[in-house]
């Protein structure tokens, strides 16, 4: 149920994009390049302000797609873009999630071996970017910006020798997320790079932590 209300969100917004009048594509096409519909980004989390209680992994994969549409600044090399994307973290950690009689989330150590435990968070983003492009098809570019989002699920994941558990809506989790983007690259790859604003926790219900997102962006068109 979930993947299909997710593709259906993809497929309502990808014809709102590409319902366009065919001459106005062939126009901007000529004048402006490619206009970056689709961007993929794939990345490593890398989380600030953990707890010293907690060890948390320096390798922590992460993707995201997004469909932007692209609104050229007149004849400059310059334009705004918005659009709506999914992007997920993970947090891998060695601990367990607890909450104090204040309900604030604090983390104590695994004592058992075990093989995986991980925060896993996926949103629903509105990104929004102001972007620089020479006018070629193999175009170089640089765009800043930002993106603000809505947490569709969260979850821990732990598994041992014996047992794998998943468990879901964890409690003090922050709904929504924004930071700022910026991307660099050249045809259609691109260095990515994502920093938290927003916290993991509501505000003084868990440690202050917050992701750096350090990648590459795949644009095939």
């Amino acid at each position: 149920m979930k993947k299909t209300i997710i593709f259906s969100l993809f497929a309502i917004f990808s014809l709102s994009i590409f319902a366009q009048d065919i001459d106005e594509e062939v126009q901007l096409s000529n004048r402006f390049g490619k206009a970056d519909r689709l961007m993929v980004d794939v990345y490593n989390d890398f989380w600030l302000g953990t707890p010293d209680s907690a060890n948390f992994s320096k390798f922590n994969r992460g993707a995201s797609v997004s469909l932007m549409k692209d609104f050229p600044f007149g004849e400059t090399n310059f334009s705004f873009a918005v659009g709506l994307g999914i992007g997920m973290h993970n947090a891998y950690n060695d601990c367990n999630m607890y909450r104090d009689s204040n309900a604030v989330t604090y983390f104590v150590p695994i004592k058992n071996e075990y093989k995986m435990n991980k925060i896993g968070l996926s949103f629903v983003d509105l990104p929004i970017e102001l972007r620089f492009k020479t006018k070629r098809d193999n175009v170089f570019r640089i765009a800043i910006g930002g993106k603000i989002g809505y947490m569709m699920n969260n979850h821990v994941k732990y598994s041992d020798a014996t047992t794998k558990v998943k468990t879901f809506k964890i409690e003090n989790i922050n709904p929504l997320r924004y930071g700022v983007t910026a991307r660099i690259g050249y045809k259609m790859f691109n260095l990515y790079a994502y920093y938290g604003l927003s916290t993991l926790f509501k505000d003084k219900k868990g440690p202050e932590m917050t992701p750096v997102s350090v990648g590459i962006s795949f644009i095939p068109f």
